[in-house]
């Protein structure tokens, strides 16, 4: 059986290393890797540093606006998965690569699996959101996270036979990597010391493409870095807004260049809490137990603001000054450590065999 796995950014290669090994040993499994992070440290590093081997295919696609670089995508996944011919194409959450390896397939009527279906933040302005419909009603195998996820594929009228609830893969991916983290040596080069820095993480379109918005979450890094040591991991995306906008990073944070994934790991297992506005990110953390305040509107992962182990703090600035003043105070932060979070285990298992079967009963049709 022939498995074609789709993938392009940072937390696809992220979320996908405990399952990618298993593909190569049950599927003849070829791994299209489209280039939508073209930054080394955002890409080659993390297949090297989570000992995954090279993809079989490069498109080198970079950046560009979404349907540029979606239609590129497009056009050169076409040409492979006619070469190729695989059984099934997989691809993953909510960036343009999914939603052009998922279109493509679908027309070349290729069953298309996505995994972390039935994800919503109910904002249509938000890109990733339209990608996620979109694969979804592309896809022949949904695997949801969570129960969430199943009602609202549900709500939309899918089949439930096409849905399985598997559990969130980012778990078994940061259990599985944070064993690489304990060698990093990120935190005596940046001058830091255990739980007495903030991490922020901005890259979103919400965030960072209205310079109101953005000058509200710089003012705040500022006010934070007047409190505590913030390190801020600059993705391109907000480094060029941040120029077009005009608008610079106060001397004080340390704004550091985007981190390979064990040493970025390292940066959220010895932060006090995390600023983010990165899907990943907010999962990530609950392995290592660190509250993130979620500097968004919505967020896809509810279950984890639902119980208050993140915080949805808006992307407005009083909010989150509010919350960090929060968070700053030990027995606040201490309150939110005490909730308790039973994760998934061994999620790719599931998913592997889920899969399998699923390509197996297709072939036989």
């Amino acid at each position: 059986m022939k498995l074609v796995t789709i993938l392009g950014t940072r937390p696809e290669i992220v979320k996908l290393s405990p399952t990618l090994p298993i593909f190569d040993k049950i599927f003849e499994h070829i791994i299209i890797h489209t280039g939508q992070h073209y930054d080394y440290n955002m890409d080659k590093i993390f297949f090297e540093q989570l000992h995954l081997r090279d993809p079989d295919y490069n498109l080198d696609i970079g950046s560009g606006r979404q349907a540029e670089q979606t239609g590129k995508m497009m056009m050169k996944i076409e040409s492979i998965l006619i070469n190729v011919k695989p059984d099934a194409v997989l691809v993953f959450a909510d960036p343009n690569t999914p939603l052009a390896g998922a279109l493509v397939a679908s027309k070349l009527h290729i069953p298309v699996i996505h995994f972390e279906a039935g994800c919503r933040s109910f904002n249509k302005k938000m890109p990733e959101e339209i990608n996620r419909i979109l694969t979804d009603h592309c896809s022949d195998l949904l695997l949801a996270p969570d129960k969430v996820a199943y009602d609202n594929l549900i709500r939309e009228g899918f089949d439930e036979k096409q849905i399985h609830v598997v559990g969130d893969i980012v778990f078994d991916a940061t259990n599985r990597n944070k064993q690489f983290i304990t060698d990093s040596k990120i935190l005596e080069k940046f001058g830091l010391t255990d739980n007495n820095y903030v991490l922020v993480t901005i890259h979103r379109a919400e965030n960072t493409a209205n310079k109101e918005s953005l000058g509200e979450i710089v003012d705040f890094v500022k006010y934070l870095s007047s409190k505590i040591d913030v390190v801020f991991p600059l993705h391109p995306r907000t480094r060029d807004t941040l120029k077009s906008f005009g608008l610079t990073i106060d001397p004080k944070i340390k704004v550091i260049e985007p981190q390979g994934y064990i040493e970025f790991l390292k940066l959220i297992s010895s932060s006090r809490f995390i600023v983010t506005d990165s899907g990943g990110v907010q999962e990530e953390a609950v392995v290592f137990n660190k509250c993130c305040l979620v500097a968004r509107n919505e967020t896809e992962w509810t279950r984890l603001t639902d119980i208050g182990k993140n915080i949805l703090a808006t992307n407005k600035k009083e909010n989150l000054i509010k919350w960090s003043d929060k968070l700053l105070n030990d027995d606040e932060l201490n309150r939110i450590k005490k909730i308790s979070f039973e994760f998934e285990n061994d999620v790719s298992t599931k998913v592997v065999n889920i899969i399998k079967d699923f390509m197996e009963n297709d072939i036989k049709k």
